[in-house]
């Protein structure tokens, strides 16, 4: 059961470490069918391989795999963790495969060492010793994190300190040191821990409203953006921004200068198809912006116009994978939400580890209808290893801020 839900998650969120869990809690159930068969009715060499195969082998190097994909900021780490993981299980699985069995078989526990020669056992010790290092190195590496005051490292300390205990279950369960039913409660164990584990590291969403951090904060309205945020009690630390050459407009966003012609008010009242944003020309109003709906004016109904500012602050090394991500979210959100006036992705002069976004929805509804979009909560499950820390600010559309009739112009 457990690995049929991760598989399914796996599939829905597409996270690279889902992926390399599901793997080992694939080699760990067919060990732990292989045992029961072979207890059952005795064991023979195909038995014995698959055991060897899914529980000492994949098991182990892929629970690192997906372990070091999980808290690795760095890309080429990752990179050469899979290239490693991915050569090392395809060579060891020919090895495994081929390598004639020796000694007799029956319905006890069969011993990885009275079975098998030289090169298969030492690609098996290979892989655990890689496994412990793996495990033991990302642990220690995230509690020391979590003591610097880590958001992101304290959240995982916790499910990561689990995965590590299953890793060292599964070594356990299949050194052939443990009788046999420990070994099977080992590796049982172990499933059940890496389960576990991977829900408490995947990103939550709810339509009805965001439970992560308790009651006291059930009531607040969801913005589909709280998973990478902080809690309300909780500030985040500053991050220093590099120190580049002084420049008078640092902080500030790209934004075009107005030429005196774009502020005036357009005689053209038409109203903008929807997906135009504010401020753009659209058929029937080359010009550019019109009057809104507000009290003795007339013009577009956006009175009731609301959205948000996020504010990411991003780890070192993650911009070019993050905008990526960005890209493809602005795209989806202005290809497929009508009712999206704004959605804009910027970079703040002298911060280059920070992107805000900007975003304005024609009402509440509109802003509803895009946090339940698939594309924006794939791009929180896919951003989420590139952030450091989210800030959100929820906007409404003021009166003050929507350009009124001019009084000296009637009808302008």
């Amino acid at each position: 059961m457990a690995t049929g839900l991760l598989i399914q998650r796996a599939y829905k969120d597409r996270l690279l470490y889902l992926i390399a869990w599901s793997f080992t809690q694939v080699g760990l159930t067919l060990a732990l069918l292989c045992m029961v068969v072979g207890f059952l009715m005795g064991f023979n060499g195909p038995l014995f391989r698959v055991l060897e195969l899914g529980a000492a082998l994949i098991g182990p190097v892929w629970l690192a795999l997906g372990m070091i994909e999980l808290i690795a900021r760095y890309v080429q780490v990752r990179f050469a963790a899979w290239l490693f993981a991915i050569s090392y299980t395809v060579v060891a699985i020919v090895i495994l495969i081929l390598d004639p069995l020796k000694g007799s078989l029956s319905k006890s526990l069969p011993k990885p060492s009275d079975t098998y020669d030289a090169l298969p056992l030492l690609l098996i010790d290979g892989a655990h010793v890689v496994a412990v290092i793996a495990l033991a190195g990302c642990t220690g590496v995230t509690a020391w994190l979590a003591s610097k005051r880590d958001q992101e490292a304290g959240e995982l300390l916790i499910p990561i300190a689990l995965v590590a205990l299953a890793g060292v279950l599964v070594v356990s369960g299949t050194r052939g040191f443990l009788p046999a039913p420990l070994a099977v409660i080992a590796l049982g164990a172990a499933a059940g821990l890496v389960w576990y584990g991977a829900m408490r590291t995947i990103p939550v969403y709810d339509d009805e409203g965001y439970d992560e951090y308790g009651d006291d904060y059930r009531d607040e309205p969801a913005t589909g953006y709280e998973e990478q945020g902080y809690p309300p009690a909780a500030k985040p630390e500053p991050v220093p921004a590099p120190t580049p050459p002084p420049d008078a407009r640092r902080g500030e966003l790209r934004f075009p200068e107005p030429s005196a012609e774009e502020l005036r008010f357009p005689e053209n009242t038409s109203i903008p198809e929807p997906g135009f944003p504010v401020g753009a020309a659209f058929p029937g109003n080359p010009a550019g912006p019109t009057a809104v709906d507000v009290p003795g004016g007339s013009g577009l109904p956006l009175a009731n116009a609301c959205g948000q500012i996020t504010v990411y602050t991003l780890l070192d090394g993650r911009e070019d994978a993050f905008d990526r991500l960005a890209t493809d979210l602005v795209k989806a959100a202005l290809a497929t939400e009508p009712e999206t006036l704004v959605f804009a992705s910027h970079d703040v002069v002298g911060a280059p580890t920070q992107r805000i976004f900007y975003q304005l929805f024609r009402d509440e509804a509109a802003f509803a209808a895009h946090r339940r979009q698939p594309h924006l909560q794939r791009f929180l499950a896919e951003s989420r290893t590139h952030v450091l820390a989210t800030n959100v600010i929820e906007l409404k559309l003021g009166p003050a801020k929507v350009p009124l009739p001019a009084p000296e112009f009637p009808g302008r």
